[in-house]
């Protein structure tokens, strides 16, 4: 079927075939042109991807012929501080002052901490120097080699710092509680040490004058 048009004549079945295969040329090519750009943008992120696996590094006790030594790990700076290690208080985080070992806490010690310190000591130290720290605990009962009583003279006139130095560096057979118990409770288990040393000696003198009458009246009441 066939349109006359002044002097032209188009034919309605060729622009059909045309509408069928895509559109007019022009068109063709703009969509062409946008698949290109669009497969060229693809290719660019993808070859700009750079995942952590993928980056040039060294894995865990790999070789290099880098350094001298052949080794990729490098030993730590001398006078390197690890964050929140820098530990300038001698006091608090040895135990000693000038080098010798102290016998004065690093700050005052409450009811609180005795009851913090008594819990740990409970935790961590009973297994050895049992709940009197007599040094007959459990695993002493079961064949280990056992520790020294806390009430011998000896550890009784010993600096408080000496326990805190033990717990942090270990003694003997005791090995150290630095990586399980942070210094401020090593400070709290030192002084309710010092607390189970006083209930073994105390006399009458170290009791409250408010409380005496009262222990007085107990003792009084104990059959002889």
């Amino acid at each position: 079927m066939c349109r006359a048009y002044g002097a032209g004549v188009v034919v309605d079945s060729e622009v059909a075939s045309k509408k069928r295969a895509g559109g007019t040329p022009a068109l063709q090519i703009a969509r062409a042109a946008n698949a290109i750009c669009l497969a060229a943008f693809a290719m660019l992120f993808a070859g700009c991807r750079m995942d952590m696996h993928q980056q040039p590094k060294y894995l865990p006790y790999e070789p290099t012929t880098f350094f001298d030594d052949g080794r990729s790990e490098r030993p730590v700076v001398p006078g390197t501080v690890a964050r929140g290690q820098l530990r300038l208080d001698e006091l608090l985080y040895t135990g000693k002052e000038n080098g010798v070992l102290s016998n004065k806490f690093p700050f005052p010690i409450t009811r609180e901490d005795l009851e913090r310190g008594r819990q740990r000591y409970n935790i961590y130290c009973t297994p050895c120097h049992d709940y009197t720290g007599s040094g007959e605990g459990i695993v002493v009962q079961r064949g280990f080699p056992p520790p020294p009583s806390y009430h011998i003279d000896r550890l009784r006139q010993a600096p408080v710092g000496h326990f805190f130095d033990v717990m942090s560096n270990g003694y003997g057979s005791m090995y150290s509680y630095a990586s399980r118990i942070e210094p401020e409770d090593r400070w709290r288990i030192a002084a309710y040490i010092r607390v189970l040393q006083l209930s073994q000696h105390a006399t009458e003198q170290d009791v409250p004058p408010s409380e005496r009458s009262q222990l007085n009246q107990q003792n009084a009441g104990q059959p002889q």
